[in-house]
C-alpha cells in the first residue's frame, strides 16, 4: 500500500485501481480480479475500469496475463525481479458454475398442449401459445379448452387465416370461456 500511496498517476480513478489490485494482491503481487468486480468496488464504468488498466499497464505499474475463460491476472510492478521466477504461462481453466444444462423448451410442449396446438386453426406463434396454455390449464380444464376450440375451429374454417387470432391470444383473452354454439343449418351463432 505504501507503494500505491507514492505512485503518480494520470487520474485519481486510475491510482484507485491501483489501490484495490494492490489490496486484493497475494503475497507475489498478483491477483485476478474482474473489470465487472472492479467496476462495481470503485464506482465507475467497465469501459473507465479498461482505461485505468491499459494506463496502468503502459506506465509499467502492472502486468496482466490473459487468462481464458476468466478473469486476467494482474501482477504489481513493485519490483521488476519479483516476478522473474515465476511461469507466466500458466492458464487456469475456469469450471462453469451453472448447472442448468436442461432444455426448458421440451417440457413447454405437453401432450395436451400437442392436441391442442394441431387443431388449432392458425399456427403462428407455437412458443408463446404453450406458456399462454400452461398459464390457462391452471383455471381450466383441459376438457373445457378443447370443446371450445373444437367449436371455434369449426366456426373459423372458412375464415381468412389473418382475421383468426393467434393462439397465445385466444388462451390469455380467455377465449374459451365463450360459449360457440353451431346450429345444425350451419349457421352458426356466438354467445356468451
Amino acid at each position: 500500500m505504501n507503494w500505491c500511496i507514492k505512485a503518480r498517476t494520470d487520474t485519481p480513478t486510475t491510482k484507485l485501481v491501483l489501490f484495490i489490485l494492490s489490496n486484493y494482491a497475494d503475497e507475489q503481487g498478483s491477483c485476478y480480479p474482474s473489470e465487472k468486480n472492479l467496476s462495481d468496488v470503485v464506482g465507475v464504468s467497465d469501459r473507465q475500469i479498461r482505461r485505468c488498466l491499459k494506463w496502468l499497464i503502459d506506465n509499467n505499474f502492472i502486468r496482466s496475463l490473459a487468462r481464458k475463460g476468466t478473469s486476467n491476472r494482474y501482477f504489481l510492478c513493485m519490483d521488476v525481479d519479483d516476478h522473474r521466477g515465476m511461469d507466466m504461462n500458466t492458464h487456469t481453466v475456469r469450471t462453469p458454475m451453472s448447472t442448468n444444462t436442461k432444455d426448458n423448451t421440451k417440457d413447454i410442449y405437453s401432450d395436451e398442449f400437442s392436441k391442442f396446438w394441431t387443431i388449432y386453426p392458425r399456427k403462428v406463434g407455437k412458443f408463446p401459445a404453450a406458456k399462454s396454455f400452461a398459464t390457462a390449464r391452471k383455471t381450466a380444464s383441459f376438457k373445457k379448452i378443447m370443446e371450445s376450440l373444437v367449436s371455434f375451429a369449426e366456426l373459423n374454417k372458412h375464415t381468412e387465416e389473418k382475421f383468426i387470432p393467434h393462439a397465445q391470444t385466444w388462451l390469455n383473452q380467455k377465449r374459451f370461456e365463450d360459449v360457440v354454439i353451431i346450429n345444425k343449418n350451419s349457421a352458426n351463432t356466438l354467445a356468451g
